[in-house]
């Protein structure tokens, strides 16, 4: 009985270091600083539902102010086609409206996200890193 008590008091304790690691770890990640995005990104598209159709994605990002994103994105594929963006920046979200609804979450160098796709109706996921 009592090596009961005492196994289960350590798996407790076990449980209340790793949850104040993981709060640790949370709180000491320093937010996105906007600037930091200002820069080319490269990476690729894949078709969800038509994993064949892919291609290459280049994300320009020219200047940021507020949570305004102002650049240009390039992809290639079936076809190859450069659009001037307007994106907005929340957080580590950063989303453009125009002309296929995109979001991307960003962490470090990197930004994964998904895009409406075109013609509309053939979602994308997208995956790029920050190259200069």
């Amino acid at each position: 009985m009592r090596d009961q008590t005492a196994g289960r008091l350590l798996l407790f304790l076990a449980s209340v270091v790793a949850l104040a690691t993981l709060a640790a770890s949370a709180w000491s990640q320093a937010p996105l600083d906007p600037q930091s995005l200002v820069g080319e990104w490269s990476g690729s598209w894949k078709n969800k539902t038509l994993p064949h159709i892919s291609g290459k994605y280049y994300l320009t990002i020219e200047k940021v102010e507020g949570d305004k994103v102002y650049g240009q994105v390039e992809m290639s594929g079936p076809q190859t086609v450069q659009l001037k963006q307007l994106g907005t920046l929340d957080g580590n979200r950063l989303t453009f409206s125009r002309p296929n609804p995109t979001e991307f979450l960003i962490e470090g160098n990197q930004m994964k996200g998904s895009s409406q796709g075109a013609p509309r109706g053939n979602p994308w996921d997208i995956t790029l890193t920050k190259t200069k």
